[in-house]
């Protein structure tokens, strides 16, 4: 029954469409706080229907980002001589959130790859320089508010570590952006955020390497405070894609999720998560033909935990409360074997996204429901048109056979 295909296949299309579309919006407000020469602290309320989620983005010290839901009445206030000097408690909310995570950029690894592997060689000191994030001199190039997210585009020119004496050129740039609906990011790799999500962008232009090292590739240590189970490592979940679509190449989603507390009270949504795509570009085009691979290492705990997120906005809010927390590390590291190194283009990325509740799953877009529409489709409306012509052809001869034999 050719019809019947056909219903089921516009019925099929209609609960795809359902699933792509619709999604929750919030309605965003952004403010420079504590305004420094020294350095940048800019908030982002974006409120829902019924809660409101808060993030702060801080350059000042160690690079961080809070994220905070709260009820909708609930209003954040920074004591600004105390945050400028990193104190405890100089960041409360005027109710206590319901689910806070925090992100510190911890450290920037350059090591040597002397033996082309593309992963750390922890056990060999020599061959890795840590750099402070803190010691980088960051400056606000840009923020803009559009339709549809609100963005901070930050950039470290110079790197001064008074403590070793090491002085580094090159440029670090860093955009955030927050959004209020679910879609894919205009810049490749084109990640899924939502509503409940924000996005980080990491590009080493041009760094100054180690005069020693011949084969220098770059890390990155992120930091996880705040909610989820300190007695359980966060969650590394590499997700399939059914298409490249958006990514060309790259089938593939590295999710990091923090561990739940396995209480009766607790949701899934009560959470927060990591995601990105195992891909690096080595070139400002952003294409196939210019990237390279990412590599993720296992989380690790941290023992000093006080100590860890002292010297960054982390610390104004959750202070010594942090021993009670989850804090753990994860690092990536850039590159694949025989890409050449950092030297070659000294040019990289990382982009990532931050998120609270449970993790997007990448849907079918439309011009994919459209492909596999015409795919499925096309075939029934032949088979339906041939079988038609078959019964006016059928029905046709038998008249002109009736018509023949009353002759």
């Amino acid at each position: 029954m050719p019809h019947v295909s056909l219903i089921s296949l516009l019925l099929f299309m209609s609960v795809i469409s359902m699933n792509v579309a619709g999604p929750a919006k919030r309605t965003l407000h952004f403010e420079e706080k504590c305004k420094n020469q020294n350095w940048t602290t800019m908030y982002l309320r974006a409120d829902g229907f019924n809660d409101t989620l808060h993030y702060i983005w801080d350059f000042g010290g160690k690079p961080s980002i809070l994220m905070a839901l709260t009820s909708l009445p609930a209003t954040l206030n920074i004591t600004c001589e105390n945050f400028l000097h990193k104190q405890n408690n100089s960041i409360v909310f005027s109710e206590k959130p319901i689910y806070t995570i925090g992100i510190i950029i911890n450290k920037i690894i350059e090591f040597n790859d002397v033996n082309n592997t593309a992963v750390i060689n922890f056990t060999n000191a020599t061959n890795i320089n840590v750099l402070k994030p803190e010691s980088f001199v960051w400056s606000r190039k840009s923020f803009s508010m559009d339709d549809d997210s609100f963005g901070l585009n930050m950039e470290a020119n110079f790197y001064n570590d008074t403590t070793t004496n090491i002085i580094r050129h090159g440029s670090i740039k860093a955009t955030l952006k927050g959004y209020y609906f679910m879609e894919h990011t205009d810049s490749i790799p084109h990640m899924l955020h939502t509503e409940n999500s924000m996005l980080v962008d990491l590009i080493f232009d041009n760094i100054e390497t180690n005069e020693t090292f011949t084969n220098s590739r770059f890390a990155v240590e992120l930091m996880i405070v705040g909610g989820g189970n300190p007695d359980k490592l966060m969650i590394i979940d590499p997700k399939k894609n059914l298409d490249d679509e958006h990514t060309p190449g790259i089938f593939e989603v590295i999710e990091v999720r923090t561990p739940a507390f396995n209480r009766n009270n607790e949701t899934q949504e009560n959470s927060a998560y990591l995601q990105w795509r195992p891909i690096s570009y080595v070139s400002s085009s952003r294409s196939v033909s210019s990237s390279t691979e990412i590599v993720q290492y296992p989380p690790s705990k941290v023992n000093n935990r006080v100590g860890a997120i002292n010297n960054s906005m982390l610390y104004c809010y959750y202070g010594e409360n942090v021993d009670n927390l989850l804090v753990q590390t994860i690092m990536i590291s850039v590159g694949s074997k025989d890409d050449g190194f950092y030297k070659s283009t000294r040019y990289t990325t990382w982009t990532f996204i931050i998120g609270y509740g449970t993790p997007p799953d990448e849907q079918l877009s439309y011009l994919v429901i459209l492909i596999i529409s015409i795919g499925l489709g096309l075939p029934i409306v032949i088979i339906f048109l041939a079988a038609l012509y078959v019964c006016i052809r059928n029905m046709s001869k038998r008249r002109h056979n009736d018509t023949y034999l009353n002759r």
